[in-house]
């Protein structure tokens, strides 16, 4: 019996998984449409003279540079140019919100509706970060030196981890680390407890 808590939080998630997901394959191009709102509020502020604007595309976020490529020569752009743009894909940071909401639907908490919409920011503001770190991997191997020489971009190694971090690592830690910061005081939380004192106890 001590495991019911447990068995019915794995069950739960996992059924609920195929819902989120179904819904998350429908409505992608809405639910990330605040992270996309908040990623271009951050990229104009920290790369202003790299980034001019952003557009939201369905299932993408397109990045408008100040760079032009003339004859194979990547440049800042002049009025009238066609600028370089990236076109990045949302789902790539995007996935980690059916699997929070699987997570979170699935715990018998206190004021869920609460706890989800805290959760929803939480990982919007991470999305934003890992579509900024797309922008700026982009940027990296695209334009080159004069994107990397511009005040306030870290170095290449650094651009280069905070990529893979954003989008192979981030997704699923993110929605994780607030799911159990938000399931004190749920039954499972009690019998993570109780297990763990009966383990120190016996010990």
């Amino acid at each position: 019996m001590r495991d019911i808590a447990l068995r019915q939080q794995i069950l739960t998630t996992l059924l609920l998984l195929l819902i989120t997901f179904g819904l998350w394959a429908i409505a992608e191009p809405l639910l990330a449409t605040p992270a996309k709102w908040l990623a271009h509020a951050l990229l104009t502020l920290w790369l202003p003279d790299a980034i001019e604007t952003t557009i939201f595309e369905p299932e993408a976020l397109l990045v408008v540079t100040n760079f032009a490529d003339i004859n194979g020569i990547v440049r800042q752009a002049v009025p009238n140019e066609d600028s370089l743009a990236l076109r990045l894909n949302t789902r790539l940071v995007s996935y980690g919100l059916p699997f929070y909401a699987a997570l979170l639907w699935g715990s018998r908490i206190n004021n869920p509706i609460n706890a989800f919409a805290c959760g929803l920011f939480v990982l919007w503001a991470a999305m934003a970060l890992g579509l900024a770190a797309m922008t700026a991997k982009d940027l990296m191997l695209v334009v080159g030196e004069p994107f990397l020489t511009m005040a306030w971009v870290p170095p290449p190694a650094v651009l280069a981890v905070s990529y893979q971090f954003s989008v192979l690592l981030m997704p699923t830690v993110a929605p994780v680390l607030v799911w159990v910061l938000q399931l004190r005081g749920s039954p499972l939380w009690k019998q993570l407890e109780n297990q763990v004192a009966k383990s120190q106890g016996s010990a």
